[in-house]
């Protein structure tokens, strides 16, 4: 979920206590904040099952409760989130200040004694979905920075160093199991001729047209990534050089069907593909030299086919 998301829709608080009549008053209190859903649970096995399954915005947790107290409570759904941070408010009537601690330390973020206030709760409850917020926010920025890390921005596919630090650690495990793996380099026919011939926003269009056709014909266990231009590459683990064969002359057949439609204006492509089998001592550079040494074939030889390195030809 991003910090739009959150924005848009209601956020949801969750109450969970045993007696029903605390837990309505608390409900009137927390709708008193706006845009939020208040949902509530009187059985904390049910309680905590609804929170593990679609985690709420906040929790306000009674501590002592038959069957399932809240300090138990609150230690199994930490412990099942991770490192979510979903604000716990517990309400205790407990005042041992080692029970608080103890609430603390397990993962309380806040707590309101019995009697409560309403003041005091609504406040509290409204700074604690400020921090959720923020850590929407934050959770958001960091994706996007992640991703522009990793992603290539015109065809939103790995980029070149992302691919190769994925392979890398493909072909530790590959070595580790003895394992067979292949890899792929792809370059668009007369990519060049595109864009002299119309202009470089249908050259984009082609691109993005090419790397979606490309993981379409590819499962999702398979590596793909952009190497710079018109050249790409994948990593097929598990797959011996005979099924790489099948994938690759499937996946240059079909792009012969795909348009890239750009306005009025219609270009189909084709594409020279070179294949490389993982070999004993094989690192990533060993395995895009042979399929780069593959790929010069088929592009020599007439373009639109796959090679298999060191020179297996197929049409």
């Amino acid at each position: 979920m991003t910090e739009t998301d959150a924005e848009a829709r209601p956020l949801r608080i969750v109450i969970v206590d045993d007696m029903l009549p605390n837990a309505l008053l608390a409900e009137a209190v927390l709708n008193r904040l706006g845009r939020v859903q208040v949902d509530i649970h009187d059985d904390p096995n049910l309680g905590l099952e609804a929170c593990l399954q679609a985690p709420p915005d906040l929790i306000l947790l009674d501590l002592v409760m038959p069957g399932l107290d809240g300090l138990t409570f609150l230690h199994r759904f930490r412990s099942a989130m991770g490192e979510d941070f979903i604000p716990v408010i517990m309400v205790t009537g407990d005042p041992k200040e080692r029970t608080l601690a103890e609430a603390m330390a397990i993962g309380a973020t806040d707590f309101l004694r019995k009697p409560w206030n309403e003041t005091e709760l609504e406040a509290r409850a409204r700074n604690m979905l400020s921090l959720r917020r923020s850590h929407l926010a934050l959770r958001r920025k960091t994706e996007e920075l992640r991703l522009l890390a990793t992603t290539d921005s015109l065809t939103g596919v790995l980029n070149r160093r992302a691919f190769g630090a994925a392979v890398d650690a493909e072909l530790d495990r590959t070595r580790r199991y003895d394992r067979s793996a292949c890899l792929m380099m792809l370059d668009i026919d007369f990519f060049k001729k595109i864009n002299d011939t119309y202009d470089h926003a249908m050259g984009d269009e082609a691109l993005r047209v090419f790397a979606s056709h490309c993981q379409s014909q590819l499962r999702e266990v398979d590596l793909f990534g952009r190497l710079g231009g018109e050249e790409f590459a994948g990593f097929l683990p598990e797959t011996s050089s005979e099924e790489a064969l099948v994938v690759a002359n499937r996946l240059r057949m079909a792009l012969k069907t795909r348009a890239v439609v750009d306005g009025s204006r219609t270009v189909f492509m084709t594409v020279s593909i070179g294949l490389a089998q993982i070999g004993i001592g094989d690192t990533l550079d060993d395995l895009l030299r042979r399929a780069d040494d593959a790929l010069y074939l088929s592009k020599k030889d007439g373009r639109d086919r796959v090679t298999l390195a060191p020179y297996t030809q197929v049409r």
